[in-house]
């Protein structure tokens, strides 16, 4: 459970034990009070927000020099310095000024929403993502509750848009992340590697993004890193799945942060019953390390390091083949990541990178055993060069090295491998007219060495304003992505897979509310098709495959209407069919859901110093194989439902800050069923028997105390 480690991290804090209470009003120029602002003492954890009427207080142990925080989306941030004493600060007048190139200039976001605390176009940050109830402090999970997303509970990854979850990448300041989850376990769920809380802005594309990116038929998931750590600083968390620790030491121009985790869910396990026959129970051991250096006032070095360890052992459920599998899966993943960015003078910007995934599975299965070795570097440099403030263009070459050893000892020792390297580079101009009009040109070329081919892909975007708080976006891209290593393994006589963007998204935003609406249309082809998955045969493989995804997708965020609540609501109802992998037609795959709902509500009590959030979550029926219906993929599963709570509350404990943190999940215990397994041979009576792929258990509860030394 990767979660909440600096909970509250700037805005959501208030302190009732405090001795000394500082308040006032935040207002505009033209004296209209400004709610929801972020109030804090930097390198503390004492703050507030304003409510209805711009009002604040809040108290504080600090004394001495401090310096007072004051941001909103929108708004330029201000410090103000404070000499805090023995006596109440009140009468605090704060004026907020507008950022004017954020709120009056158009931006291109077409297929894009923003985790991050500055852009115009911000939808969640990243706290919102570590306190977002159902998503456990997970990325990919918080980014499942937005548009596009399709519901897959035993996958635990992103299914965006009509595409399979390979076709989603991630990107970790600019660099790419060959295995940003753990390790599966069939019909399962598995969730990302990394804290949101160790970035500072994290972009969910849902299609039509930038040309620096590639390999991806559907979108990306950018993560951006801290910047130097803000102060020295530790905790301590115990949860009820294991343990957590983190230390960050700040110097002037650098800062070094640590964090360890030792999981084991033995305990959870016991006590909310599994549907799972765990031989021996989930562990997760890793650790992190981020160390940051300013070489002057506009460069920076950053270097992470993130090295983990999980295993577990089931008896598994082979209702195909009526056996069962005792099967033991092992994970080592080691990932480095170290850039530099730098300005070269007044008009030209360096952004450097290098990067490192070793990724190997160990899987046991009854008396057979595979050994699979992934890995992956890459390097890559890329120059901005500002032309003007209305004009800039990107421009970088980026080279990936990938080797894949997959050993199979059965019966016979088998042993698949490959090596590929792909070159790419991409040039992407953007020009804004008058503030009120932009455009965006790129071109991205990729070679790979192993299917001998290059490629030229066009991405085309543009957006107008229609008014100061509205605007028109629409964005037309090509994208192609490698096969996936099980048939890459087979053959080499493929070609990429091929998918076209087109998107047209509104987007209006105003007083702390956001409405989104977008709509798009995905064309798929040479995707890959076989008879046979495990087949050597030449000819076996093929990209004969197609198919296509259309649909829209409904955003509504409003963190005004209700004082000090918070809540979003995201629709998305999407048409998707292919015939690819071994369909015999063209049909609707497994993981699409036509309908998907999310309610994400959120408050902070300010007299008991609670922090409260609720998801709930629908998703209409998804089809699956029956074999006694002779219409192929005509079946439906039921509709998904969860609800699921979250509840963070502060105080002091043994003179120490200290945060609980309780999540629940599918608290009103929903049967829901993912899909269904048939066994491979019928009954007497020529009917193929099911079973019921379902959640490990009906509930499943947290809880997490974090002690902030």
């Amino acid at each position: 459970m990767k979660t909440i480690l600096f909970i509250l991290f700037q805005s959501l804090l208030i302190i009732s034990y405090a001795q000394v209470e500082i308040s006032g009003i935040v207002i505009t120029k033209k004296g209209e009070p400004v709610s929801g602002t972020n109030l804090f003492l930097q390198g503390t954890y004492d703050g507030c927000t304003s409510d209805s009427l711009g009002n604040f207080h809040f108290k504080t142990l600090e004394t001495g020099s401090q310096m007072f925080v004051v941001s909103f989306v929108g708004y330029e941030t201000t410090g103000i310095p404070l000499e805090i004493g023995n006596s109440n600060i009140s009468g605090l007048e704060i004026i907020l000024k507008e950022a004017v190139s954020e709120l009056d200039e158009v931006v291109i976001n077409a297929g894009t929403f923003e985790a991050s605390d500055k852009k115009k176009s911000v939808i969640l940050k990243p706290l919102d993502i570590a306190l977002t109830a159902g998503a456990n402090g997970d990325i990919f999970g918080a980014f499942g509750t937005l548009p596009g997303s399709h519901v897959v509970g035993e996958e635990g990854r992103l299914f965006v848009r009509g595409g399979e979850s390979y076709e989603t990448k991630t990107f970790m300041d600019g660099m790419l992340i060959h295995s940003p989850y753990y390790t599966k376990t069939p019909d399962l769920p598995t969730r990302g590697r990394f804290s949101p809380l160790l970035f500072n802005g994290m972009v969910f594309s849902t299609g039509g993004y930038s040309a620096e990116f590639g390999q991806a038929l559907s979108s990306i998931v950018a993560l951006n890193t801290t910047a130097l750590e803000p102060e020295t600083k530790s905790s301590i968390s115990v949860l009820t799945v294991g343990a957590q620790g983190s230390h960050a030491k700040r110097w002037k121009n650098s800062s070094l942060a640590l964090t360890g985790e030792l999981l084991h869910t033995g305990l959870s396990n016991k006590i909310f019953k599994q549907n799972i026959e765990w031989i021996k129970d989930p562990v997760i051991a890793g650790s992190t390390l981020m160390y940051k250096r300013k070489t002057s006032d506009t460069g920076m070095i950053k270097t992470f390091g993130s090295f983990s360890f999980n295993t577990s052992s089931l008896m598994y459920d082979n209702f195909q083949q009526s056996v069962f599998h005792d099967i033991t899966i092992t994970n080592n993943n080691t990932y480095l990541n170290s850039t530099y960015n730098e300005l070269l003078g007044e008009n030209w910007m360096i952004n450097t990178g290098l990067a490192i995934n070793f990724d190997k599975d160990k899987t046991d299965l009854s008396e057979q055993q595979i050994f699979t070795t992934k890995k992956n570097s890459q390097a890559k440099v890329s120059l901005t060069h500002f032309t003007s403030k209305k004009l800039t263009t990107k421009m970088g070459v980026d080279f990936i090295h990938y080797d894949y050893n997959q050993d199979i000892a059965m019966d016979e020792d088998f042993l698949l491998n490959f090596s590929n390297n792909q070159f790419s580079s991409f040039v992407e101009s953007e020009i804004k007219v008058g503030g009120k009009l932009a455009f965006k040109a790129g071109l991205r070329a990729e070679h790979s060495s192993i299917l001998t081919e290059t490629n030229l892909m066009p991405r085309l975007s543009a957006a107008v304003k229609t008014g100061k708080s509205s605007q028109l976006s629409v964005a037309f891209g090509q994208f192609r992505q490698n096969p996936e290593d099980d048939y890459l393994k087979f053959s080499s006589e493929l070609s990429p897979e091929k998918s076209t963007h087109s998107i047209f998204t509104y987007q209006y935003k105003k007083d702390s509310r956001t409405l989104r609406i977008e709509a798009y249309n995905k064309d798929y082809s040479n995707l890959i098709k076989f008879e046979d998955r495990y087949s050597f045969e030449p000819g076996n493989f093929t990209n004969d495959g197609f198919g296509y995804s259309r649909g829209f997708d409904v955003f509504w965020r409003d963190q005004k209407t209700m004082g000090k609540s918070d809540y979003w609501i995201s629709y998305s109802w999407n048409d998707s069919k292919r015939d690819y992998m071994d369909f015999p037609v063209e049909a609707t795959p497994y993981y699409i859901s036509e309908h998907n709902l999310s309610v994400v509500y959120k408050k902070f009590f300010t007299k008991i110093n609670t922090f409260g959030s609720a998801t709930y979550s629908f998703a209409s029926g998804r089809p699956y194989y029956n074999p006694n219906n002779p219409v192929f993929m005509a079946d439906r599963t039921k509709s998904y439902n969860d609800i699921s709570f979250g509840i963070t509350h502060i105080l002091y404990l043994f003179n120490t800050q200290t945060v609980l943190h309780l999540i629940v999940n599918n608290a009103l215990g929903f049967n829901n069923i993912y899909g269904y397994i048939y066994s491979d041979t019928p009954d007497d009576f020529g009917v193929y028997n099911a079973k019921p792929v379902t959640p490990p258990s009906k509930r499943m509860a947290v809880l997490l105390i974090s002690f902030l030394l």
